[in-house]
């Protein structure tokens, strides 16, 4: 009889070890969202970070341009490429060194702002995120006068 006690005791034990090895797992589960949550957030400021640099490149750039326009009518660039290499000196000049993708799309291209007497006065980026209770729409507005930013949603 003694060795069925010591049995039944053992058996016992084992369910404890199984428990705490579900709360272990539990934790470690409950942790690692939180790590990714985190992560999300800073990858996110991130991008933003990265868009902020990009969009007031871009728009002091294209102020350099309309600025440097000889004689007396000033104009906007055409396109983004043309802030690249401006051939419209006898030396080519570059008011930037290359055009900085948008981080929020996916083949970073940004949205375009048309100038009003035609060419391009800035550019645009919109940028969704996803909110406890309503998503959120930023907008990005980088002209060359002007940094826009404004939240729709909620």
């Amino acid at each position: 009889m003694a060795a069925r006690s010591r049995a039944g005791s053992r058996f016992r034990q084992g369910g404890f070890t199984y428990l705490g090895v579900l709360l272990a797992v539990a934790l470690i589960g409950l942790g690692l969202v939180t790590a990714s949550e985190v992560w999300t957030t800073a990858a996110h400021r991130q991008k933003l970070e990265q868009l902020d640099f990009a969009g007031q490149q871009i728009a002091q750039a294209i102020g350099s341009y309309y600025e440097s326009t000889p004689g007396l009518v000033k104009r906007y660039p055409r396109t983004l490429e043309e802030l690249l290499d401006d051939r419209r000196f006898a030396t080519v000049r570059r008011h930037l060194r290359q055009v900085f993708p948008n981080p929020f799309q996916e083949r970073g291209r940004w949205e375009l702002v048309p100038a009003p007497g035609g060419g391009v006065s800035g550019v645009r980026a919109v940028v969704s995120l996803q909110a406890v209770d309503a998503p959120l729409v930023h907008t990005f507005v980088y002209a060359s006068s002007q940094v826009v930013h404004e939240v729709v949603g909620r």
